[in-house]
């Protein structure tokens, strides 16, 4: 079991930018789901930092003292926040650079996400180290999403 849950690469698709990132709690630059963020000449995707042992263990704690359904309800959660998460390089329309050391990426149906980029994993959000990370991946983004719609 790796630090990260990583998504497996498909044939032909190659790795471009890999940056310490985060799923934003909305509004925010407050990680929600931290992790790495993946940049491939198909894809972007933000793989979360693997928690799964430490649900499994805190649900069969939950199930043992707690009430009844508290470790299911663990388990649902773990699951959730294990989950990468993945945007189509060819569903994106736009990326931009928001507050200190984000980014967000809006899609062809008008949804957005927005990610925290870091430094590092210990880095602060309000870290000057950071910006200079968000940039180098929001310029990787455009030129990869540049390069499937030529595609």
């Amino acid at each position: 079991m790796g630090l990260w849950v990583k998504l497996p690469l498909e044939n032909g698709e190659e790795v471009l930018c890999v940056k310490t990132g985060a799923v934003l709690i909305p509004g925010t630059e407050l990680a929600l789901i931290g992790g790495i963020l993946v940049l491939t000449n198909r894809r972007l995707y933000h793989g979360p930092l693997d928690t799964r042992l430490l649900g499994q263990l805190l649900s069969r704690f939950a199930d043992a003292v707690g009430p009844t359904g508290s470790g299911e309800l663990i388990d649902l959660l773990i699951e959730w926040s294990n989950k990468a998460r993945t945007v189509p390089l060819t569903a994106i329309a736009s990326a931009t650079a928001i507050r200190t050391s984000s980014i967000r990426i809006t899609t062809q149906d008008g949804k957005h996400r927005d990610f925290g980029i870091a430094a590092s994993w210990k880095s602060p959000v309000w870290s000057r180290r950071n910006p200079p990370h968000r940039d180098e991946m929001l310029a990787a983004i455009l030129r990869a999403t540049e390069a499937a719609r030529q595609e």
